[in-house]
């Protein structure tokens, strides 16, 4: 027997929205769309929104470029918004090494756990909370696995438990399903747009983001405001053919009509939801932030804060900022810019991640340019002062501030 957290479909769907960007919203929602003849979209060429004074202020929608990263990077930068323990995060940096370039994770469990003198157990409960990082399935021990951790529909989890019959015989695949044709081909349609190599797009290779804020932040009469990307908008559609089909007296119509009205009736509830918890994440940046925005030193935010202040869990919170940008004053930013993404206790205080790169900074302006440190040293260095961070975790931060490793920092 084992605990397990069962999330509805609405709740599932909730939480989907709010860990998009406007433009993969703008792609959920159209998809969706096109098979729901119950819901209405439009996108707007040009963001308007309304301030607080009833004054329209209108801004033009630019694509932003961001630099290229590495799946690796990805997966660490999710871990800094997590709250491990040091053991939690030597096991899942040891994880990540230990991902192919399909995105699996082949290794046995109780070799990984050998390796690191730990319970298997805790070796299978980090590789539980990889395969839920971005993108999901990541960590997989196989395509099966991968498949399953990105959908909760039992349709879908058939089909994904009988992939090999799936493939050798359809016909079969279709009588053990225990579906309808029309509802097996539907089934089969979104389980091809799942995709089996979790890494596929990111590993060891560069891509290329274009990113659009969906948070706006700018002076107001009282301070700074935050506004919501309002560009998408969300509605039923005349109700007039779900009325026809209810009253036709046509089981299957009358079963299409209710699934397809409730699942219209879940997005547009999730779609308001998600726009109001933004609103509430940006009021407090806009707010908490005023200092940064008249040009002066950034005051890191912490998760677990935020998360009481609007009410969420922080799992939400680290949703919220994982894939989205915001437009200040001061140019375009990651949310996840304004937050510690790990916080290292020494003996005496609490010490931010950018802290940790100054005294990394700090170390190789001092260092002899006949020999300088190597990561190993600044390591044992920051050992020293009561930081204990792994030697990659090191070579990340160096590699962030843009100084080369030390055989190319050495005085010839």
């Amino acid at each position: 027997m084992k605990n397990t957290l069962f999330l509805s479909n609405k709740m599932l769907l909730s939480l989907k929205l709010l860990n998009m960007n406007i433009i993969d919203l703008e792609d959920e929602i159209e998809k969706i769309a096109q098979e729901n003849p119950f819901i209405e979209f439009e996108v707007f060429p040009n963001l308007n929104f309304v301030r607080k004074t009833d004054t329209e202020e209108e801004y033009d929608i630019e694509n932003y470029e961001i630099e290229n990263r590495s799946l690796k990077s990805h997966l660490i930068d999710q871990l800094y918004l997590m709250d491990f323990t040091k053991e939690e995060e030597r096991i899942f940096l040891y994880l990540i090494d230990f991902i192919d370039d399909r995105g699996f994770i082949k290794s046995e469990i109780t070799e990984i756990a050998k390796e690191l003198a730990v319970d298997p157990r805790q070796v299978e409960r980090m590789i539980e909370i990889l395969k839920s990082f971005d993108p999901p399935g990541i960590g997989s021990r196989d395509v099966k696995e991968a498949l399953l951790a990105q959908t909760d529909d039992p349709r879908l989890h058939t089909l994904i438990n009988m992939l090999e019959l799936l493939d050798k015989d359809p016909a079969t695949a279709l009588a053990k399903s225990g579906m309808e044709r029309e509802e097996f081909q539907e089934a089969l349609e979104r389980l091809k747009k799942l995709n089996p190599y979790p890494a596929n797009g990111f590993y060891d290779s560069l891509y290329t983001q274009y990113v659009e804020p969906d948070i706006f932040i700018s002076k107001g009469d009282n301070g700074f405001e935050a506004y919501v990307n309002e560009r998408i908008d969300l509605r039923f559609a005349d109700l007039e053919l779900y009325e026809k089909m209810i009253e036709s007296g046509d089981k299957k119509q009358i079963e299409f009509a209710k699934l397809k009205y409730d699942q219209a009736k879940n997005l547009i509830e999730s779609f308001v939801k998600r726009k109001e918890t933004l609103i509430k994440f940006g009021q407090i940046i806009a707010q908490k932030e005023e200092t940064f925005f008249k040009g002066g030193k950034l005051v890191p935010l912490k998760v677990g804060w935020i998360a009481n202040e609007i009410g969420v869990n922080p799992s939400t919170v680290t949703r919220i900022i994982s894939s989205k940008y915001v437009k200040t004053p001061n140019g375009i930013y990651p949310l996840k810019y304004f937050f510690e993404r790990f916080i290292y206790r020494n003996e005496d205080k609490e010490i931010s991640r950018e802290e940790v790169k100054e005294k990394i900074a700090k170390y190789i302006r001092e260092e002899d340019k006949n020999s300088p440190l190597s990561d190993f040293e600044i390591q044992k260095k920051l050992k020293d002062e009561g930081i204990d961070l792994s030697r990659r975790v090191v070579a990340k931060y160096r590699e962030e501030l843009g100084i080369p490793g030390s055989s190319r920092r050495r005085l010839k």
